[in-house]
């Protein structure tokens, strides 16, 4: 008797990734833990938590919940922190209420975000001094002082002429000399 190698695959290996739905007629209150994908369309107020998973929060979701998922992919509304440990995608109409932390951020125009973002990436990454970049422009007032912001009336005057002459203003069409 022969077997071949497909018959002795287990039928979750055949079927491919899990995806599972929920649709927009859906509302659950708790914790939801997933692997795979899960694609939500509907209402949760609570927490979503996957360790390896792709969590896709529709159009119609309205999500009051702290995520955290591998991947995480927002076109509904989030009112909640999300760790994405992997990529966090504000994708069309979404709106995310909440700050995130994540290893890549993508924000696609049209979509609403309100709050912190940290990257999880900031350790592996080597900051440059930022000092050492500017050598060229002169610090401004005396050597060695920061630059400082300009406040009321001094905000309002304008800047002093390059070369330290004044610009004419040009004379307006039809007037008199």
């Amino acid at each position: 008797m022969n077997i071949s190698p497909e018959a002795t695959r287990s039928e979750n290996e055949l079927a491919g990734p899990k995806v599972t739905v929920l649709t927009r007629d859906t509302e659950f209150r708790g914790t939801v833990g997933f692997t795979g994908e899960l694609q939500l369309n509907g209402r949760l107020e609570g927490e979503i938590l996957s360790e390896d998973g792709t969590l896709v929060i529709g159009d119609t979701a309205l999500v009051k919940a702290d995520i955290r998922a591998k991947k995480v992919v927002v076109r509904g509304q989030v009112f909640g922190n999300i760790l994405a440990r992997e990529r966090l995608e504000l994708v069309g109409s979404a709106q995310v209420f909440g700050d995130v932390q994540t290893g890549a951020l993508a924000i696609e125009q049209g979509a609403v975000f309100v709050g912190k973002s940290e990257s999880l990436q900031a350790d592996k990454v080597e900051r440059p001094d930022a000092d050492s970049i500017f050598k060229l422009l002169p610090l401004a007032g005396k050597e060695g002082a920061p630059a400082r912001p300009l406040k009321g009336i001094e905000a309002a005057k304008p800047l002093a002429p390059i070369g330290g002459r004044p610009v004419e203003k040009e004379k307006e069409k039809g007037s008199s000399s």
